[in-house]
């Protein structure tokens, strides 16, 4: 993978400061057992107190916050709709960050638990083109890819690569990919027009948890 431009780490530590202290977590998921590698959460969630509106977009303040989730096994409906507001799905891997237009950004991309690639690690890396005006989609360009294992020489495989035209809030489901999971890639971009868009989101992101905690 090419190297990152100047910026493209300013993004990362962003989001990791800022969303590790508010129980969302930019690193890499704790290590688990196969047994306990999935989780029941809720994905895609809207958040009502972050705005659109259609007037023109500032890239001076925007950002996109983008979540990534490899979901286990199930079809989800199509068309997917607003199903995921109230319905908890099988989680098997998951990571966000929050990109700054136009420069990719990478991070780590879950965990993997199985016996076959404990070894090797995976990153996600997301390109966002901010949109003209907020009720227009985002064009994001998406990337996993998985390092050769104990970090040895060669190639990086390419596990997903693949462009969307994402509207702010809406979930873009894809068909289950056999080198990332059994199930759906569920991918969600947030639209942040100015910077108190990003506290707004982690207060929505909060009670999120909390409605979680109570499917437990």
């Amino acid at each position: 993978m090419k190297a990152m431009p100047s910026r493209a780490p300013r993004a990362a530590l962003v989001c990791s400061g800022v969303l590790l202290a508010s129980a969302l977590s930019c690193r890499r998921e704790p290590a688990q057992s196969p047994e306990n590698a999935e989780r029941t959460a809720l994905v895609a969630q809207s958040c009502p107190e972050i705005e659109l509106g259609s007037e023109p977009v500032d890239a001076k303040n925007a950002r996109v916050f983008v979540e990534v989730v490899a979901l286990s096994g199930g079809a989800l409906p199509n068309p997917i709709g607003h199903w995921l507001d109230e319905h908890a799905v099988t989680v098997r891997s998951s990571s966000n960050l929050v990109a700054f237009p136009d420069i990719p950004t990478s991070m780590p991309w879950g965990q993997c638990v199985d016996a076959v690639c404990k070894d090797t690690q995976r990153s996600l890396t997301v390109k966002a083109e901010l949109p003209q005006r907020g009720t227009d989609p985002i064009a994001l360009a998406l990337r996993i890819e998985e390092s050769a294992p104990n970090g040895g020489p060669g190639a990086a495989k390419v596990l997903l690569d693949t462009t969307l035209q994402a509207p702010s809030q809406q979930p873009m489901v894809l068909p289950a990919s056999p080198a990332l999971s059994s199930g759906s890639l569920v991918v969600t971009a947030y639209l942040l027009r100015k910077l108190d868009d990003l506290h707004r989101l982690l207060e929505c992101k909060v009670r999120q948890a909390e409605r979680e905690h109570q499917l437990r």
